[in-house]
């Protein structure tokens, strides 16, 4: 059921890279979380959003007791988290006192060029999709981007923002943190893939990328996201009605 979108984001890459000069390297991407975004997480997510995925990604805190940006080293219970500050000094402080929190990668790419590959625009388009989720498309792209309706980098940033939060929470765990959805629909795929749920929140209850979120009902977890919250009422692959109160 996703297919649909990933092709949506193939097609707004592509767009892009006609635009950009051939070649890769090493790049450092961020993730931020700010204080307006960090009101809508759920206590039960701060260590998911503070916890690095792999050996090249750290997470860092901002807050008022703070000087400056502090790196995570582990937390203690769910309250506290141990950072270190400018001075290289361990510090315990509150969740509740974060102000910002950011997630920063760093990307080992193959470097490339025309005149060690001899290829042209064709394998230079092959070589960025395969690498557009992880290297971001130039900026000066994004206007343009926006005009088309098409700012794949932000909706890309919220939808990994939501998937932090919000993946592999239960029925259970949406009610208790977030509260009751603004709808709730039941959906079966019409290939015969199974039945979901899919709840949309208002804007006020869930950050963007999260807005729709689809619960797998074997598994009875959320395992998918979207900021869209229309896409999927009258679409070729699910058939949906809406759960009524």
């Amino acid at each position: 059921m996703v297919c649909r979108y990933k092709t949506y984001l193939i097609v707004t890459y592509a767009v892009s890279v006609t635009l950009l000069v051939t070649g890769c390297a090493t790049t450092t991407t961020s993730l931020n979380f700010t204080q307006s975004e960090l009101k809508l997480v759920p206590i039960i997510a701060f260590h998911k959003i503070m916890s690095s995925q792999s050996m090249n990604e750290t997470v860092t805190v901002r807050a008022e007791s703070l000087d400056g940006a502090a790196e995570v080293k582990g937390f203690v219970g769910q309250k506290y988290v141990i950072v270190t500050d400018m001075d290289e000094k361990e510090v315990k402080i509150r969740i509740a006192d974060i102000t910002e929190i950011e997630r920063i990668r760093k990307i080992q790419t193959p470097t490339n060029s025309r005149e060690e590959k001899g290829s042209g625009a064709a394998d230079a388009i092959g070589e960025t999709l395969i690498y557009a989720p992880l290297v971001p498309v130039a900026i000066g792209t994004w206007p343009f981007l926006r005009a088309m309706g098409l700012d794949a980098k932000k909706n890309a940033e919220d939808k990994e923002k939501a998937r932090l939060i919000y993946e592999g929470m239960s029925k259970k765990d949406l009610m208790l943190n977030i509260g009751e959805p603004k709808e709730k629909y039941h959906c079966e795929g019409k290939n015969g893939s199974g039945a979901e749920e899919i709840w949309v929140y208002e804007k006020g209850q869930v950050l963007r990328g999260g807005r729709s979120l689809f619960i797998n009902l074997n598994k009875g977890v959320v395992y998918y996201n979207s900021y869209d919250t229309t896409f999927f009422k009258n679409s070729d692959w699910l058939n949906c009605s809406i759960i009524k109160p």
